[in-house]
């Protein structure tokens, strides 16, 4: 439901993480160039709130082996492990906004805020950067470029205070494979609870991220 006395924002149940699967599925289907400069694909990871556990979590090896039946059929001799090292990926997951009013888990200068754009997140884990992807930093420097060039607002946040906040999602288990990766979405409030709230501008530029990242040369 909308809510605001501007309907600027959109208020319901589990957008930890259907947003992302909407937004990136949009961009796929209707952003997608007619010859795309790069094989494009979009995997939908079961399990990643209980730490992607079992054979449709990301902890599996389902997409090892799908990416490499589909090199034997389209070109054989490739090895996967090159595959992986020259793949750049999105771990498209929403990102804790900081509550005006529950400030405390929050380094305010460090924080995603509502309307401010998609948030790239460096790294995620608790306790400092335990269990965490930790983006290049030359990655996470063309990621930037790439928007800016594009016009599209982002912002860059932590998640939580140090040994007070901190969560994980489904990038270390793709950075393991050698892969360029990092954490982007937009931020929600109110994350994991019965009404979580996004805002629709957020939602609006994380989509054209995910076109423009899609369509990158």
């Amino acid at each position: 439901m909308e809510v605001g006395l501007d309907a600027s924002m959109i208020g319901g149940y589990g957008q930890d993480d259907r947003v992302n699967v909407f937004l990136a599925l949009d961009a796929l289907l209707c952003g997608a160039q007619a010859r795309p400069a790069h094989t494009q694909g979009l995997v939908f990871m079961d399990k990643e709130e209980i730490g992607s556990e079992g054979s449709t979590g990301a902890k599996s090896r389902f997409f090892e082996y799908c990416v490499q039946d589909l090199l034997r059929r389209w070109q054989p001799g490739a090895l996967f492990a090159e595959v992986m090292l020259r793949s750049r990926g999105i771990s498209a997951d929403v990102h804790a906004a900081m509550d005006p009013d529950w400030p405390d888990l929050h380094e305010k200068l460090n924080s995603a805020l509502l309307g401010h754009g998609p948030c790239f997140c460096k790294f995620t884990g608790s306790r400092g950067k335990y269990a965490a992807n930790d983006a290049h930093p030359e990655y996470v420097a063309w990621l930037r470029g790439l928007l800016n060039k594009a016009g599209i607002p982002w912002q860059m946040a932590e998640l939580g205070k140090v040994d007070q906040g901190g969560g994980g999602t489904v990038a270390m288990h793709f950075a393991e494979y050698g892969m360029n990766i990092i954490d982007c979405g937009p931020p929600v409030l109110s994350m994991h609870s019965p009404f979580e709230l996004t805002s629709k501008a957020d939602l609006y530029a994380a989509n054209l991220a995910f076109k423009t990242f899609l369509n990158a040369e």
